[in-house]
């Protein structure tokens, strides 16, 4: 028993007692008159206080005390009907009248009090599921707003697939599947599956039930029809939620499917764009060779193949690239590293474009002091490559392309300029797209991302000639890199 039922009890009774009291010794103020007054009086105010029942049988106590010491003939239960009948009836009906009409009242206030908490609580809950990415976490949140709901009880289970309750038995697993595949409650009192001693409830969304709720035997004592409506609007707040995020899950997956779908359209047409020239160019030369060999010179012969050869290598190179991206761009990517010294990664690059017989090579400046960086030597290489064709073939004349190397802000900062054309700002974001690179351009800023690096374009701020790519990787190499 509650603490706060027992005191109101014993102040019912207190009340009653002093009445008895009262009525056994009475006073001079006390008077047949005014009795009946004063015990209408108390027992209002004891009625509050006790159980409908028992207060009906202590005013019933009070009156036959009032007779037995105030109604002549005085200690007798004896009523003179024509002279005190009228009185005592009269009594004993006010007083029960006003008993059932103030604990009416009292549960009536009950009631109401207890529907606006559930209305906030169900308030509460459905902001709380608002504020969450995944309403499924608050799973027992909601069983302990439905034990309240149930005023004690303890076998209110509540899950989203019948194997997640340990406790249920066959039966009981197949009606929760039942429940859970109709989206419709069940069991006693629904009309559906009546001869079943459990109830269940389903968590509804719009389109199907994520969960159910299980009230075992008989253990909620409450008002079952309110208790069911209660608790199904709180479950039906869970099944909306998760119908919410299901629907969210959904647009995104779409987003991302259109996105990827973009991504890939992009792709294919930077691959079909870089691939074009070069190849256009082997096919005139090697056509020329094969239509005018009788009419060409040994030089003009050679020139055609030496053309073929530079264009092959560029072909052989879009499709390194092109391989490489398409690695990076897997899920769960893995890509080893190691400690690389930026000089030998510098040298490895420039002996390759002597080795392609480049137009004319860049001119190199390497901060001293620098670092030994964790990360993937080919794959940095492979950048650097890309940006210093591209400047050359861009740059316009020889000695106009530069690479420094230097260390600034906690990175190692590889920037590569020439003094071609530069950049409209609008392009910037774009990078050197603008200017034909394409898969290199991608291939690059994928190599910064798993390098937890960056790539950056910009040109000269007083002329706005030329670009400088910026490639920058971290020094710090404790920090965990390949994902």
């Amino acid at each position: 028993m509650k603490p706060t039922v027992l005191l109101t009890g014993v102040m019912g009774f207190t009340l009653w007692a002093a009445l008895m009291l009262v009525l056994a010794y009475p006073h001079d103020w006390v008077s047949l008159a005014n009795a009946p007054v004063l015990l209408i009086l108390v027992s209002s105010i004891y009625s509050l206080l006790l159980p409908l029942s028992l207060s009906l049988a202590l005013s019933a106590l009070a009156v036959l005390m009032f007779n037995y010491q105030m109604v002549p003939p005085v200690h007798t239960l004896h009523v003179d009907l024509h002279e005190h009948g009228i009185l005592l009836i009269t009594m004993m009906g006010v007083s029960w009248l006003i008993t059932y009409l103030l604990r009416r009242q009292k549960q009536i206030a009950a009631l109401e009090r207890q529907q606006a908490q559930r209305t906030l609580q169900l308030m509460q809950w459905s902001e709380k599921l608002r504020e969450v990415d995944n309403p499924q976490h608050l799973l027992s949140d909601l069983h302990q707003l439905l034990l309240g709901l149930a005023e004690g009880a303890t076998r209110v289970l509540i899950g989203f697939t019948s194997h997640e309750l340990e406790l249920l038995n066959p039966t009981q697993m197949k009606a929760f599947d039942a429940c859970l595949q109709e989206n419709k409650a069940l069991g006693r009192s629904t009309g559906r599956y009546d001869n079943l001693e459990d109830l269940y409830l389903p968590m509804r969304g719009k389109s199907k039930a994520y969960g159910v709720c299980v009230c075992m035997g008989t253990d909620i004592d409450v008002n079952e029809a309110v208790w069911v409506r209660d608790a199904q609007a709180l479950l039906d707040q869970m099944g909306l939620a998760c119908d919410r995020r299901d629907n969210a899950l959904r647009a995104q997956s779409a987003r991302e499917s259109a996105q990827t779908q973009k991504t890939r359209s992009l792709f294919l047409t930077s691959i079909a764009h870089d691939q074009r020239t070069p190849l256009t160019s082997i096919m005139t030369s090697a056509s020329a060779i094969l239509d005018q060999t009788d009419r060409l010179s040994q030089d003009e012969i050679r020139h055609y193949a030496e053309l073929i050869q530079e264009e092959t290598q560029q072909v052989a190179r879009l499709t390194d690239n092109t391989l490489t991206l398409a690695r990076l761009s897997g899920e769960q990517v893995q890509v080893p590293m190691q400690l690389e010294s930026v000089e030998d990664m510098v040298a490895a690059v420039l002996q390759r474009l002597r080795k392609r017989k480049a137009m004319y090579l860049p001119t190199v400046k390497v901060a001293s002091g620098l670092p030994l960086l964790n990360c993937n030597m080919v794959l940095v290489e492979q950048v650097l490559d890309n940006l210093i064709d591209n400047a050359i073939k861009h740059s316009g004349a020889p000695g106009s392309v530069e690479l420094n190397v230097l260390q600034q802000q906690g990175e190692v900062v590889f920037r590569v300029a020439d003094r071609g054309q530069g950049m409209q700002s609008q392009l910037k974001s774009q990078g050197d797209e603008s200017r034909g690179l394409g898969i290199g351009l991608q291939l690059c800023k994928a190599v910064a991302q798993v390098h937890c690096g960056r790539l950056e374009f910009s040109s000269d701020a007083k002329t706005g000639q030329g670009v400088i790519a910026s490639f920058a990787l971290p020094m710090n190499t404790s920090q965990e890199y390949g994902t």
